[in-house]
C-alpha cells in the first residue's frame, strides 16, 4: 500500500515539474507576473516532495 501510493505520488509530482518546466522559462523570458496555476502547481509539487520524504521514513546512517 505504502509502495502503490508513493508511485502515484511521484506520478503526480512529475507531472507538476514538467508542467513548471514548460510555462516557467516563458514567464521569465515574457517578465509577467506568475498566474495562479503555476503558483498552485509548486505548491502541489512541495507538497508531493514532503509527502514523498514522509513516506520513505527515517533512516538513520549510523545503524
Amino acid at each position: 500500500m505504502k509502495k502503490k501510493l508513493s508511485i502515484v505520488i511521484l506520478i503526480i509530482f512529475f507531472f507538476q515539474i514538467g508542467y513548471l518546466s514548460y510555462y516557467l522559462p516563458q514567464i521569465i523570458l515574457t517578465g509577467k507576473d506568475f498566474p495562479p496555476e503555476i503558483k498552485l502547481s509548486a505548491i502541489i509539487a512541495g507538497i508531493c516532495l514532503g509527502v514523498l520524504l514522509f513516506l520513505k521514513g527515517y533512516t538513520s546512517p549510523f545503524k
